[in-house]
C-alpha cells in the first residue's frame, strides 16, 4: 500500500474525478443513447458490483419501511413506499438481474431516487411513476433500421 505524500493533491484529484462523473452523469441523464466519450462512466455505472449495491439498496429500502419496525433515522416517506413496495422490489430485482445488460441512464435515476432528499422516497410525490421512468430507463434501446 502506498501512502501518498501529498494529500492536497489527492483531495484536488477526487475532487476533479467528483467534477468530471457529475458532469458525464449530466450528459448521461440527457442523453437516450450513451455516446463513446463517456465509455469510462458507463462501465463504472453499469458495473456488476454498483448494480447489486443499488438493488440492495433498493431492497433495504422497501425493509425500512415495514409497519413492523420503528421509524429510523432516515425520513423516509415509509406510507409510498409500502404502497409502492412491490415496484420498488421490482426495480431491485432488476438490478440484480445482471445476466440482463442496463442502460446508465437507468442507473442513475435509480441513483437519484435513493440519493435526492426530494426524490419521492423522503418527500411526497409520485414513487411509482420515478419507479416505472428508472425501470424504463434501465432496458437496452433497441435499434430498428429503417427499411
Amino acid at each position: 500500500m502506498q501512502i501518498s505524500s501529498n494529500p492536497l493533491r489527492d483531495w484536488t484529484a477526487r475532487r476533479s474525478l467528483r467534477a468530471l462523473r457529475r458532469d458525464a452523469d449530466a450528459e448521461l441523464i440527457a442523453a437516450r443513447i450513451p455516446t463513446p466519450r463517456l465509455a469510462w462512466r458507463t462501465a463504472e455505472l453499469v458495473a456488476d458490483s454498483n448494480r447489486l449495491r443499488l438493488g440492495t439498496e433498493v431492497a433495504d429500502v422497501v425493509h425500512a419501511s415495514s409497519g413492523r419496525l420503528l421509524p429510523g433515522a432516515s425520513p423516509l416517506n415509509r406510507v409510498a413506499v409500502r404502497a409502492d413496495r412491490a415496484c420498488l422490489l421490482e426495480l431491485a430485482s432488476r438490478l440484480c438481474a445482471l445476466d440482463r445488460p442496463v442502460q446508465p441512464r437507468g442507473i442513475l435515476l435509480v441513483e437519484r431516487l435513493l440519493q435526492d432528499p426530494r426524490s419521492p422516497l423522503y418527500a411526497p410525490g409520485g414513487l411509482a411513476r420515478d419507479v416505472q421512468l428508472a425501470l424504463t430507463a434501465l432496458e437496452r434501446v433497441n435499434h430498428v433500421a429503417n427499411s
